[in-house]
């Protein structure tokens, strides 16, 4: 969660809110855009909440040179006469800031998903090879091993099943398939029933996640 003071009129507003990354950022920046663009009533706190602090800056300089031009000119009486002089209401300024603020945030999409998919897979990577490496030095099996890691994932709520896969991700999890069914068809009966229980608890770990 983060907490952010936002000063209007000497008011200092604290705003709660929760974290957003690059894929939840442009949906919310659109809607909250459409509610402009409808005439609803957004308050100033909610509309610098979404944007960061260079987009507040222009968008706070796009009004004083607003405020500027109303010194010099009289307010015209046509939308012509308001495109000559480049006059704009403050709605339109807020309308014009967010407009700008979705092209930046879907122009870097691509480069965010990308980050956001290295992280997940080296926090998944390390709880995944700890888990592992830690059965193997007890001295449990490899596929005892492996369940072990695909515990310690659900644990900490990172299946792969949740991280942006790539091709190359998918081929990779294929060939550990292949490789755990294989381990599964040289089992004795024991080790079946042992590998069973372990199915169930991860199936028992995940519905408690859910």
């Amino acid at each position: 969660m983060l907490v952010c003071c936002i000063a209007e009129d000497d008011i200092c507003y604290y705003v709660v809110m929760p974290k957003l990354n690059i894929t939840h950022l442009p949906q919310r920046l659109k809607e909250r855009l459409e509610k402009l663009e409808r005439g609803e009533e957004v308050a100033i706190k909610d509309i610098k909440a979404l944007l960061d602090d260079g987009q507040i800056e222009r968008m706070e300089q796009a009004w004083a040179e607003q405020e500027n031009l109303r010194k010099i000119h009289k307010r015209p009486k046509t939308k012509a006469e308001a495109d000559a002089i480049g006059w704009k209401t403050k709605l339109e300024v807020r309308i014009e800031t967010y407009k700008q603020a979705i092209a930046e945030a879907e122009g870097g999409l691509l480069e965010g998903i990308r980050r956001l998919q290295a992280d997940s897979e080296t926090k998944a990577a390390r709880v995944f090879m700890d888990a592992w490496s830690k059965a193997l030095d007890e001295g449990k099996s490899s596929w005892s091993a492996q369940s072990a890691g695909n515990i310690a994932l659900t644990r900490a709520n990172l299946r792969q099943g949740e991280v942006i896969a790539s091709k190359r991700d998918k081929e990779v999890w294929a060939m550990e398939d292949e490789l755990l069914k294989q381990f599964e068809s040289e089992m004795s009966k024991e080790e079946k029933e042992q590998l069973e229980i372990l199915k169930e608890h991860e199936k028992g770990l995940q519905k408690r996640k859910k």
